[in-house]
């Protein structure tokens, strides 16, 4: 009688063994769902008013990334694949193939000498044309001044660009409250905040 209750229970943990044992999804599996990345998937690092994260995006994945007191926004599919795609002025309303794998960015944002906020990611992509990314940029002036903008700070250059200039899609819009400057970005390398006038600011970005 004994030996016959006991089988039961022997099988019953059997099975429970075999589910905690079972192999688990790979690390870099697509995720199903939205992650919200406080710091990074890898690693961050501070000093001063300087952050740097590192980062991973993959497809069929929708991230918030914050860098520093900033943040990023992608939703799924929506960074181009960097070896087709191409890059530069002329691509970016370009339709593209998206992305099938992980990619690892580095990011690093800080404040200049005029107290603007820079933020710089590497390595310089573009995104799909249908997809929304979002920059939002912790800037308490810009937040409460229509005069403030976006400026695009291209690898390598002495200055930065107003983008919104000449697309109405790239006009920044401004949360007050919370104190950002944000809007859509079609392409990584750097951002700045600058005051809506002729000419740029010095990028001073590296790494």
């Amino acid at each position: 009688m004994i030996k016959r209750l006991l089988l039961p229970a022997v099988a019953l943990l059997a099975a429970c063994g075999d589910a905690a044992t079972a192999p688990l999804a790979p690390a870099d599996a697509p995720s199903r769902g939205t992650i919200s990345i406080s710091s990074s998937t890898g690693s961050s690092s501070s000093g001063g008013d300087t952050s740097r994260v590192s980062f991973s995006y993959g497809p069929n994945t929708s991230v918030t990334v914050r860098v520093g007191a900033h943040k990023v926004v992608f939703p799924t599919n929506a960074v181009c694949d960097p070896a087709t795609s191409g890059y530069g002025p002329a691509t970016w309303n370009s339709a593209c193939t998206p992305l099938s794998k992980y990619i690892t960015f580095q990011a690093k944002a800080w404040t200049d000498a005029s107290g603007r906020p820079q933020i710089r990611f590497s390595p310089d992509v573009r995104f799909v044309p249908t997809k929304t990314v979002t920059l939002y940029l912790y800037d308490k002036a810009a937040a409460n001044d229509p005069a403030f903008r976006f400026a695009w700070c291209p690898t390598g250059a002495a200055s930065c660009v107003d983008e919104s200039k000449t697309d109405a899609s790239l006009v920044p819009q401004r949360d007050p409250a919370n104190g950002f400057l944000f809007g859509r970005i079609k392409h990584f390398s750097g951002y700045t905040v600058v005051v809506d006038r002729a000419g740029g600011e010095d990028s001073g970005f590296g790494f």
